[in-house]
Protein backbone atom coordinates (compact mmCIF):
# COMPACT_ATOMS: atom_id res chain seq x y z
CA UNK A 1 0.00 0.00 0.00
CA UNK A 2 3.05 2.68 0.79
CA UNK A 3 4.11 1.81 -2.26
CA UNK A 4 1.42 2.65 -4.38
CA UNK A 5 1.02 5.76 -2.32
CA UNK A 6 4.59 6.90 -3.44
CA UNK A 7 4.19 5.86 -7.00
CA UNK A 8 0.96 7.98 -6.93
CA UNK A 9 2.67 10.84 -5.40
CA UNK A 10 5.92 10.46 -7.88
CA UNK A 11 3.45 10.66 -10.77
CA UNK A 12 1.18 13.46 -9.72
CA UNK A 13 4.31 15.55 -9.30
CA UNK A 14 5.72 14.42 -12.82
CA UNK A 15 1.96 15.62 -14.23
CA UNK A 16 2.47 18.78 -12.10
CA UNK A 17 6.48 19.68 -13.84
CA UNK A 18 4.80 18.90 -17.01
CA UNK A 19 2.06 21.11 -17.30
CA UNK A 20 4.14 23.97 -15.73
CA UNK A 21 7.10 23.52 -17.91
CA UNK A 22 6.10 21.94 -21.11
CA UNK A 23 4.85 24.41 -23.75
CA UNK A 24 2.73 22.13 -25.65
CA UNK A 25 0.58 22.24 -22.28
CA UNK A 26 0.30 26.35 -22.17
CA UNK A 27 0.01 25.50 -26.34
CA UNK A 28 -3.51 23.71 -25.40
CA UNK A 29 -4.55 26.55 -22.58
CA UNK A 30 -4.59 29.51 -25.51
CA UNK A 31 -8.10 30.27 -26.88
CA UNK A 32 -7.66 30.05 -30.77
CA UNK A 33 -11.24 31.05 -31.23
CA UNK A 34 -10.56 34.78 -31.01
CA UNK A 35 -7.39 34.36 -32.99
CA UNK A 36 -9.08 32.16 -35.92
CA UNK A 37 -12.80 34.50 -36.25
CA UNK A 38 -9.97 37.85 -36.58
CA UNK A 39 -8.43 36.09 -38.83
CA UNK A 40 -11.09 34.58 -41.00
CA UNK A 41 -13.55 37.67 -40.79
CA UNK A 42 -11.08 40.72 -41.03
CA UNK A 43 -8.27 39.34 -42.81
CA UNK A 44 -8.95 36.30 -45.13
CA UNK A 45 -12.89 36.57 -45.76
CA UNK A 46 -12.46 40.41 -46.61
CA UNK A 47 -9.16 39.69 -49.41
CA UNK A 48 -10.87 37.34 -51.11
CA UNK A 49 -14.34 39.58 -51.56
CA UNK A 50 -11.70 42.36 -52.89
CA UNK A 51 -9.87 39.49 -55.27
CA UNK A 52 -13.58 38.51 -56.59
CA UNK A 53 -14.40 42.38 -57.00
CA UNK A 54 -11.04 42.90 -58.84
CA UNK A 55 -10.97 40.48 -60.83
CA UNK A 56 -14.54 41.56 -62.01
CA UNK A 57 -13.96 44.90 -62.75
CA UNK A 58 -10.35 43.50 -64.40
CA UNK A 59 -12.47 41.10 -66.98
CA UNK A 60 -14.95 44.26 -67.46
CA UNK A 61 -11.86 46.32 -68.80
CA UNK A 62 -10.19 43.76 -70.68
CA UNK A 63 -13.67 42.93 -72.28
CA UNK A 64 -14.44 46.89 -72.67
CA UNK A 65 -10.70 46.60 -74.47
CA UNK A 66 -11.32 43.80 -77.07
CA UNK A 67 -14.79 45.22 -77.96
CA UNK A 68 -13.46 49.11 -78.25
CA UNK A 69 -9.74 49.11 -79.01
CA UNK A 70 -8.12 52.21 -77.78
CA UNK A 71 -5.65 54.02 -75.59
CA UNK A 72 -8.10 54.64 -73.05
CA UNK A 73 -9.53 51.42 -72.72
CA UNK A 74 -5.95 49.72 -73.11
CA UNK A 75 -4.99 51.77 -69.78
CA UNK A 76 -8.08 51.07 -67.85
CA UNK A 77 -7.21 47.32 -68.77
CA UNK A 78 -3.76 48.09 -67.35
CA UNK A 79 -5.07 49.65 -64.31
CA UNK A 80 -7.34 47.11 -63.35
CA UNK A 81 -4.35 44.50 -64.11
CA UNK A 82 -2.15 46.55 -61.02
CA UNK A 83 -5.12 46.61 -59.01
CA UNK A 84 -5.80 42.50 -59.11
CA UNK A 85 -2.44 42.15 -58.64
CA UNK A 86 -2.46 43.98 -55.37
CA UNK A 87 -5.31 42.30 -54.14
CA UNK A 88 -3.69 39.14 -54.85
CA UNK A 89 -1.05 39.62 -52.70
CA UNK A 90 -3.66 39.85 -49.65
CA UNK A 91 -4.48 36.14 -50.66
CA UNK A 92 -1.70 34.72 -50.89
CA UNK A 93 -0.53 33.34 -47.62
CA UNK A 94 -4.24 31.63 -47.90
CA UNK A 95 -3.84 28.87 -49.92
CA UNK A 96 -5.56 26.41 -48.11
CA UNK A 97 -9.13 25.23 -48.24
CA UNK A 98 -11.11 26.68 -51.19
CA UNK A 99 -8.45 28.29 -52.61
CA UNK A 100 -6.29 24.82 -52.80
CA UNK A 101 -9.20 22.98 -53.80
CA UNK A 102 -9.71 25.65 -57.12
CA UNK A 103 -5.93 25.85 -57.87
CA UNK A 104 -6.24 29.57 -57.48
CA UNK A 105 -2.70 30.51 -57.21
CA UNK A 106 -2.15 27.78 -60.06
CA UNK A 107 -4.85 29.95 -62.29
CA UNK A 108 -4.00 33.56 -61.48
CA UNK A 109 -0.19 33.87 -60.70
CA UNK A 110 2.36 30.93 -62.19
CA UNK A 111 5.77 32.91 -63.69
CA UNK A 112 7.49 33.43 -65.10
CA UNK A 113 5.14 33.20 -68.73
CA UNK A 114 5.90 30.94 -71.40
CA UNK A 115 5.80 33.68 -73.76
CA UNK A 116 6.00 30.96 -77.05
CA UNK A 117 3.17 29.06 -75.38
CA UNK A 118 1.22 31.90 -75.42
CA UNK A 119 1.60 33.01 -79.18
CA UNK A 120 1.33 29.42 -80.03
CA UNK A 121 -2.22 29.57 -78.59
CA UNK A 122 -3.24 32.45 -80.02
CA UNK A 123 -1.87 31.21 -83.52
CA UNK A 124 -3.85 28.04 -83.46
CA UNK A 125 -7.23 29.13 -81.57
CA UNK A 126 -6.82 25.32 -79.89
CA UNK A 127 -6.23 25.58 -76.37
CA UNK A 128 -7.79 25.05 -73.14
CA UNK A 129 -6.71 27.40 -70.30
CA UNK A 130 -7.86 25.18 -67.75
CA UNK A 131 -5.05 22.65 -67.85
CA UNK A 132 -2.37 22.49 -66.17
CA UNK A 133 -0.39 22.55 -69.38
CA UNK A 134 -1.26 26.14 -69.72
CA UNK A 135 -0.71 26.81 -66.52
CA UNK A 136 1.92 29.53 -67.38
CA UNK A 137 0.56 30.70 -70.09
CA UNK A 138 -2.34 32.26 -68.74
CA UNK A 139 -3.17 34.22 -65.03
CA UNK A 140 -1.83 37.91 -64.43
CA UNK A 141 1.77 36.74 -66.57
CA UNK A 142 -0.13 36.52 -69.44
CA UNK A 143 -1.66 40.01 -69.39
CA UNK A 144 0.88 41.89 -68.61
CA UNK A 145 2.62 40.59 -71.57
CA UNK A 146 -0.54 41.33 -73.88
CA UNK A 147 -1.16 44.10 -72.50
CA UNK A 148 2.63 45.66 -71.80
CA UNK A 149 3.71 43.60 -75.35
CA UNK A 150 7.23 44.32 -75.47
CA UNK A 151 8.44 45.74 -78.65
CA UNK A 152 5.50 47.38 -79.68
CA UNK A 153 4.00 51.21 -78.81
CA UNK A 154 0.31 52.03 -77.34
CA UNK A 155 -0.61 52.80 -80.65
CA UNK A 156 0.15 49.36 -82.33
CA UNK A 157 -1.50 47.16 -79.65
CA UNK A 158 -4.79 48.60 -80.31
CA UNK A 159 -4.21 47.79 -84.13
CA UNK A 160 -6.90 45.27 -85.44
CA UNK A 161 -3.29 43.04 -86.54
CA UNK A 162 -3.29 42.11 -82.87
CA UNK A 163 -7.46 41.14 -82.53
CA UNK A 164 -6.68 37.76 -81.58
CA UNK A 165 -4.25 38.93 -78.44
CA UNK A 166 -6.91 40.89 -76.96
CA UNK A 167 -9.89 37.61 -77.57
CA UNK A 168 -7.06 35.19 -75.57
CA UNK A 169 -6.97 38.09 -72.85
CA UNK A 170 -10.44 38.41 -72.62
CA UNK A 171 -10.80 34.58 -71.63
CA UNK A 172 -8.06 34.25 -69.46
CA UNK A 173 -9.32 37.18 -67.92
CA UNK A 174 -12.67 35.60 -67.87
CA UNK A 175 -11.25 31.91 -65.79
CA UNK A 176 -9.59 34.13 -63.23
CA UNK A 177 -12.66 36.26 -62.41
CA UNK A 178 -14.57 33.21 -62.39
CA UNK A 179 -12.40 30.93 -60.01
CA UNK A 180 -11.73 33.93 -57.76
CA UNK A 181 -15.57 34.26 -57.81
CA UNK A 182 -16.22 30.47 -56.97
CA UNK A 183 -13.30 30.56 -53.96
CA UNK A 184 -15.10 33.75 -52.04
CA UNK A 185 -18.49 31.90 -52.27
CA UNK A 186 -16.95 29.00 -50.67
CA UNK A 187 -15.64 30.84 -48.34
CA UNK A 188 -18.62 33.01 -47.96
CA UNK A 189 -21.34 32.10 -44.68
CA UNK A 190 -24.23 32.38 -48.15
CA UNK A 191 -21.74 29.93 -49.65
CA UNK A 192 -20.28 26.89 -49.11
CA UNK A 193 -19.22 28.42 -45.94
CA UNK A 194 -16.11 27.39 -45.36
CA UNK A 195 -16.03 30.34 -42.50
CA UNK A 196 -17.38 28.07 -40.31
CA UNK A 197 -15.55 24.90 -41.02
CA UNK A 198 -12.02 27.30 -40.40
CA UNK A 199 -13.52 28.94 -37.25
CA UNK A 200 -15.37 25.86 -35.57
CA UNK A 201 -14.01 24.11 -32.80
CA UNK A 202 -13.52 21.04 -34.80
CA UNK A 203 -10.83 22.85 -36.51
CA UNK A 204 -8.51 23.97 -33.24
CA UNK A 205 -5.58 22.14 -32.49
CA UNK A 206 -2.44 22.05 -34.02
CA UNK A 207 -2.33 18.58 -35.74
CA UNK A 208 -2.50 18.52 -39.54
CA UNK A 209 -6.16 18.78 -40.41
CA UNK A 210 -6.99 21.80 -38.06
CA UNK A 211 -6.98 25.37 -39.11
CA UNK A 212 -3.96 26.49 -37.37
CA UNK A 213 -1.91 23.37 -38.66
CA UNK A 214 -3.35 24.38 -42.24
CA UNK A 215 -2.44 28.48 -42.01
CA UNK A 216 0.94 27.73 -40.97
CA UNK A 217 1.75 25.53 -43.30
CA UNK A 218 0.09 27.41 -46.16
CA UNK A 219 1.86 30.37 -44.96
CA UNK A 220 5.37 28.90 -44.61
CA UNK A 221 5.24 27.53 -48.13
CA UNK A 222 3.80 30.65 -49.60
CA UNK A 223 6.13 32.49 -48.12
CA UNK A 224 9.24 30.44 -49.05
CA UNK A 225 8.44 29.19 -52.10
CA UNK A 226 6.53 32.51 -53.66
CA UNK A 227 7.87 35.05 -52.11
CA UNK A 228 11.29 34.79 -50.94
CA UNK A 229 12.14 32.02 -53.53
CA UNK A 230 9.26 33.55 -56.41
CA UNK A 231 9.74 37.14 -55.97
CA UNK A 232 13.28 37.69 -55.11
CA UNK A 233 15.42 34.87 -54.96
CA UNK A 234 14.70 33.02 -58.46
CA UNK A 235 15.29 36.45 -60.00
CA UNK A 236 18.48 37.76 -58.35
CA UNK A 237 20.20 34.31 -59.30
CA UNK A 238 19.94 32.70 -55.56
CA UNK A 239 18.85 29.09 -57.20
CA UNK A 240 21.24 29.46 -60.33
CA UNK A 241 24.79 29.87 -58.76
CA UNK A 242 24.99 33.39 -58.67
CA UNK A 243 23.07 34.04 -62.50
CA UNK A 244 20.44 36.53 -62.20
CA UNK A 245 17.28 35.94 -64.47
CA UNK A 246 15.55 39.32 -64.43
CA UNK A 247 13.04 38.09 -66.68
CA UNK A 248 11.47 35.74 -63.78
CA UNK A 249 10.70 38.31 -61.78
CA UNK A 250 6.70 39.06 -61.02
CA UNK A 251 4.85 42.20 -63.39
CA UNK A 252 8.15 42.06 -65.67
CA UNK A 253 6.53 42.98 -68.05
CA UNK A 254 4.60 45.58 -66.18
CA UNK A 255 7.41 47.23 -64.58
CA UNK A 256 5.91 47.20 -60.31
CA UNK A 257 7.74 44.35 -59.04
CA UNK A 258 8.71 45.81 -56.00
CA UNK A 259 5.47 47.52 -55.38
CA UNK A 260 3.93 43.97 -55.61
CA UNK A 261 6.72 42.50 -52.89
CA UNK A 262 6.17 45.17 -50.51
CA UNK A 263 2.67 44.61 -50.63
CA UNK A 264 3.29 41.19 -49.74
CA UNK A 265 5.16 41.89 -46.76
CA UNK A 266 2.57 43.93 -45.62
CA UNK A 267 0.39 41.42 -46.20
CA UNK A 268 2.24 38.77 -44.10
CA UNK A 269 3.08 41.36 -41.41
CA UNK A 270 -0.83 42.07 -40.95
CA UNK A 271 -1.21 38.44 -40.74
CA UNK A 272 1.03 37.66 -38.20
CA UNK A 273 -0.14 40.71 -36.27
CA UNK A 274 -3.56 39.89 -36.90
CA UNK A 275 -4.40 43.78 -37.88
CA UNK A 276 -5.06 44.99 -34.72
CA UNK A 277 -6.65 41.93 -32.80
CA UNK A 278 -5.25 38.94 -31.47
CA UNK A 279 -3.05 37.48 -34.11
CA UNK A 280 -0.24 34.76 -33.96
CA UNK A 281 2.26 37.18 -32.05
CA UNK A 282 -0.21 36.75 -29.55
CA UNK A 283 0.04 33.05 -29.88
CA UNK A 284 3.60 32.78 -29.34
CA UNK A 285 3.31 35.22 -26.17
CA UNK A 286 0.38 33.20 -24.61
CA UNK A 287 2.39 29.87 -24.50
CA UNK A 288 5.54 32.10 -24.07
CA UNK A 289 7.74 30.91 -26.93
CA UNK A 290 11.10 31.30 -27.00
CA UNK A 291 13.88 30.79 -29.88
CA UNK A 292 16.83 28.64 -29.47
CA UNK A 293 18.99 31.65 -27.88
CA UNK A 294 16.09 31.73 -25.43
CA UNK A 295 15.09 35.44 -26.68
CA UNK A 296 10.77 36.24 -26.68
CA UNK A 297 10.12 34.44 -30.48
CA UNK A 298 7.22 36.95 -30.65
CA UNK A 299 9.34 40.03 -30.30
CA UNK A 300 12.20 37.92 -32.44
CA UNK A 301 9.64 37.54 -35.40
CA UNK A 302 8.71 41.36 -35.54
CA UNK A 303 11.73 43.05 -34.98
CA UNK A 304 12.97 40.49 -38.18
CA UNK A 305 9.82 41.22 -39.93
CA UNK A 306 10.86 45.34 -39.67
CA UNK A 307 14.48 44.50 -40.71
CA UNK A 308 12.73 43.13 -44.18
CA UNK A 309 10.50 46.04 -44.05
CA UNK A 310 13.40 48.24 -44.51
CA UNK A 311 15.29 45.97 -46.85
CA UNK A 312 12.48 46.13 -48.85
CA UNK A 313 12.19 49.61 -49.14
CA UNK A 314 15.41 49.98 -51.21
CA UNK A 315 14.59 47.75 -54.03
CA UNK A 316 13.04 50.04 -56.94
CA UNK A 317 11.46 49.47 -59.91
CA UNK A 318 11.87 48.05 -62.57
CA UNK A 319 13.22 45.36 -60.48
CA UNK A 320 14.83 43.26 -63.22
CA UNK A 321 16.89 46.72 -63.97
CA UNK A 322 18.29 46.82 -59.98
CA UNK A 323 18.86 43.04 -60.24
CA UNK A 324 21.32 43.62 -63.46
CA UNK A 325 22.84 47.08 -61.93
CA UNK A 326 22.43 46.03 -57.96
CA UNK A 327 22.53 42.69 -57.21
CA UNK A 328 23.98 43.26 -54.44
CA UNK A 329 20.89 45.01 -52.64
CA UNK A 330 18.89 42.50 -53.70
CA UNK A 331 20.70 40.07 -52.43
CA UNK A 332 20.45 41.55 -49.05
CA UNK A 333 16.45 41.71 -49.04
CA UNK A 334 17.18 37.34 -49.67
CA UNK A 335 18.97 37.16 -47.12
CA UNK A 336 16.22 38.95 -44.39
CA UNK A 337 13.72 36.78 -46.05
CA UNK A 338 15.55 33.96 -45.46
CA UNK A 339 16.15 34.71 -41.98
CA UNK A 340 11.77 35.55 -41.22
CA UNK A 341 11.45 32.06 -42.99
CA UNK A 342 13.66 30.34 -40.43
CA UNK A 343 11.72 31.88 -37.34
CA UNK A 344 8.62 30.46 -38.97
CA UNK A 345 8.93 27.40 -40.27
CA UNK A 346 11.47 26.17 -37.40
CA UNK A 347 10.60 28.57 -34.36
CA UNK A 348 7.38 29.51 -34.71
CA UNK A 349 6.00 25.78 -35.74
CA UNK A 350 7.79 23.91 -33.28
CA UNK A 351 6.86 26.10 -30.58
CA UNK A 352 2.83 25.66 -31.58
CA UNK A 353 3.73 22.31 -32.61
CA UNK A 354 2.31 22.47 -35.75
CA UNK A 355 3.99 19.64 -38.14
CA UNK A 356 5.35 20.78 -41.49
CA UNK A 357 3.88 18.60 -44.03
CA UNK A 358 5.19 20.38 -47.88
CA UNK A 359 8.40 18.99 -48.95
CA UNK A 360 11.23 21.49 -49.49
CA UNK A 361 14.50 20.66 -50.90
CA UNK A 362 16.60 23.48 -50.79
CA UNK A 363 18.48 23.02 -47.39
CA UNK A 364 16.55 25.65 -45.09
Amino acid sequence: MRLLTVLFLALAMLSSCVSDKDPFGKMNDFDQGPMLENLANNLILPSYLNLRDKTKSLREAVSDYRLAPTIESLMASREALKSARLAWQECSPYQFGPSESNGLAGILNIYPVDTLKINRNIESSEYNLTTLANADARGFQSLGYLLYRPGLSDQELISSALQSDRLYADEVALLMEEVSSAVYDQWSSQGGNYLGTFTSEDSYGVNVGSSVGKLINAMNLDFERNTRDGKIGIPVGIRSLGEPIPHACEAYYAGYSAELFSASIATYYTLYKGADDVGLDDYLQAIEATTTQNEDLSVRIDTQFKALINAGNMLEDPLPEQILNDQVTVQTVFAEMQRLAVLFKTDMASSLGVVITYQDNDGD
